[in-house]
């Protein structure tokens, strides 16, 4: 029986008779984009340059790209800030350099071979018999020789290994059996030197010298950490015995990280190096390929000695002349700094530490092309006129553009071990991180900050400039004492940039941002490439309609458990029309599809007014249902109420 999938098969043209299976695959469904992952650009001391690096904590950040240093631009302090805010965050990290970064390096060096030989004894030597090693003359005769062949030997060997004779201590003497084994102890061609005689019949020689010496074979393979940075210095290479006969194991020691070891690797002389270096970079039957270092074979043709591992060198991170220039990087391929995290699906981002005003309008453009809200402060130390300034020269009037006044916060840095400053937006990308897209950040715990410039002074915020902060298009970190809910930092406008006062929340922003990168997944793309008929009950529009209509019933029904306080992620009623009155015949015949979606935000409590009437004049009425409004508003005088 043919098996096919709907439309695969010109249904009207069959010809052989026989069961066909026309398998319809069920209309896709449209699924939330995520809106916890955060976009930074900035140095590290590992991983690729101008790509996308996910991290999804601080521990993540260390193998991925270093440890937090206190300079500018640092991302791994900007992931280690905004972690402290809450755990439900995560980045794609975009690393850049001056161009001066550079990956360690190390040799892995062949040593020579030691020559080496033996003295065997048959018998018990005769007393005057004797043995001349590398022109010391040894006689069998008084204490050296004993009443056995054991005992000889016993006295010869000791005496051998505990000689100050210049020519006898340049080796090693073991005995096995009735043989001493002599090892010149230097490698090289200098033991083959090391001569041996005898006047003697219980005694043999090797030879007349000992042999096997062999001058050091050279590099056996030169290998590189796989990325820049002084993360790279960390790592160490080892050969030990590998599991299989003859054969070899290579150990990657990265910091933080369990040896990675590539093992049963064979060949004998330059053979083995080349296979080393092909199993390191491509892997073997019993392997992976290393992810930490790429190797090239030397020309060494010596087998490799089992040693202490070597350690990497000469790894610099490129980043002292890393300017703003380099962050916001290059829109043509390959791209570079800000245009690296094009059609990543992040929600926010910001470049670490740029303070160029001229490329805000830039920055704010690509967060309206990306569906991503950009997330900046100003200088450290900056004052309410000169923010409010800096939003006006630089022609900031968006929602895509969230920027805080530069009272900067401190935290604590617990890898270096000391209380720090860090870029406010480092926490702006921390509580937005660990917000559903429909909450602002007004009024929300942020964790993890000590201080702020003014707070550590003791100087708060006058009603004054937190009105023209909220009213200017900027925020700020406020300290406990003025933050509404409780005793913490925390923002106090959550406002972006835009003077439209229906859309100059942040929750604005990112809703929308949520919204429109769930309306251009696959599931809506889906429907590119299908028919539309001008009937009124056509499937298409049909499917379409209910595609968006069950997102929104998700998103705005309370049971589903996706909002919180009892409330949906967004509010009853919804619209979504696909139908004929938006997509008549003329524009079916263009090719387009028209569906009408309008969703109705939840709305930010910013003012909560009591209105309170005591004395002891007031008639109180209990009863046991809420009065209703009007009831309340009757018993207020025309003055409490605001009337004439």
């Amino acid at each position: 029986m043919p098996v096919f999938l709907d439309g695969q098969q010109n249904l009207a043209a069959l010809t052989v008779p026989g069961v066909y299976g026309d398998i319809i695959l069920p209309t896709p469904m449209l699924l939330g984009q995520p809106t916890n992952i955060m976009g930074l650009v900035g140095v590290g001391s590992w991983g690729p340059l101008n790509s996308l690096i996910p991290v999804s904590k601080p521990l993540d950040c260390t193998l991925q790209l270093g440890t937090p240093k206190i300079r500018l631009h640092d991302i791994a302090s900007y992931v280690a800030a905004a972690c402290q805010v809450g755990p439900a965050i995560g980045f794609m990290c975009v690393r850049v350099s001056d161009g001066t970064d550079a990956a360690a390096t190390t040799a892995v060096q062949t040593g020579g071979l030691t020559a080496s030989g033996y003295v065997l004894f048959s018998a018990n030597p005769a007393l005057n018999d004797t043995l001349t090693l590398n022109g010391t003359l040894i006689t069998f005769t008084g204490a050296l020789r004993g009443s056995t062949l054991t005992a000889t030997l016993a006295t010869l060997i000791e005496a051998l290994n505990n000689s100050a004779d210049a020519n006898l201590s340049v080796a090693t003497y073991t005995l096995v059996g009735t043989q001493i084994n002599v090892s010149y102890d230097a490698p090289g061609t200098a033991g083959n030197a090391y001569t041996m005689a005898k006047a003697s019949t219980a005694i043999s020689l090797s030879g007349s010298n000992l042999t096997g010496g062999a001058a050091a074979g050279g590099v056996g393979l030169n290998l590189t950490a796989k990325y820049s940075g002084t993360q790279g210095n960390g790592l160490t290479f080892s050969i030990q015995n590998g599991s299989l006969a003859n054969s070899y194991l290579l150990s990657v020691q990265f910091p933080g990280m369990p040896p990675e070891q590539i093992n049963n690797v064979g060949g004998t002389g330059n053979a083995f190096w080349i296979n080393a270096a092909a199993a390191i970079n491509g892997g073997n039957a019993y392997s992976r390929p290393s992810q930490f270092i790429v190797a090239s074979a030397g020309a060494s043709t010596s087998l490799p000695t089992l040693s202490t591992p070597v350690g990497f060198s000469g790894g610099t991170d490129g980043d002292v002349g890393v300017t703003d220039a380099t962050l916001m990087g290059q829109d043509t391929v390959p791209r570079k700094g800000m245009y690296a995290l094009r059609n990543s699906l992040v929600d926010s981002f910001t470049l670490c530490d740029l303070a160029t005003i001229a490329d805000y309008a830039a920055i704010g453009s690509f967060g309206v092309q990306e569906s991503m809200l950009p997330v900046f402060a100003s200088p450290s130390g900056d004052t309410i006129n000169s923010a409010l300034g800096t939003r006006i020269s630089a022609a900031l009037d968006t929602p895509w553009f969230w920027y805080i006044l530069g009272d900067w916060p401190s935290f604590y840095d617990a890898f270096n071990g000391v209380t720090r400053l860090i870029s406010p937006s480092a926490f702006g990308l921390g509580i937005i991180g660990n917000l559903s897209p429909q909450q602002n950040p007004l009024n929300k715990p942020l964790q993890g900050i000590s201080s702020t410039q003014r707070s550590a002074i003791g100087q708060t915020y006058s009603d004054i400039e937190l009105s023209l902060i909220n009213t200017g298009g900027i925020d700020t970190i406020i300290p406990p004492q003025q933050s509404p809910g409780g005793y913490y930092f925390s923002f106090g406008a959550g406002r972006n940039t835009s003077s439209n006062t229906a859309a100059n929340g942040i929750e604005y922003t990112r809703m929308t941002d949520f919204l429109i990168r769930t309306a251009k997944s696959k599931a809506a793309g889906s429907f590119i490439g299908r028919l539309q008929s001008i009937q009124p009950n056509d499937q298409t529009r049909a499917q379409a309609k209910a595609l968006f209509d069950g997102f929104s019933a998700q998103l705005a029904a309370p049971q589903f458990g996706l909002g919180i306080d009892g409330s949906g992620m967004i509010d009853f009623p919804w619209l979504v029309q696909c139908d004929l009155l938006n997509n008549p015949p003329a524009f079916q015949a263009l090719g387009y599809l028209f569906l009408y979606w309008q969703v109705r935000y939840l709305n930010v409590v910013r003012y909560f007014v009591i209105k309170f009437l005591g004395g002891g004049n007031v008639t109180v009425n209990v009863q046991n249902n809420a009065p209703a409004p009007s009831q309340f508003a009757s018993t207020l005088s025309p003055n409490v109420l605001g009337g004439p």
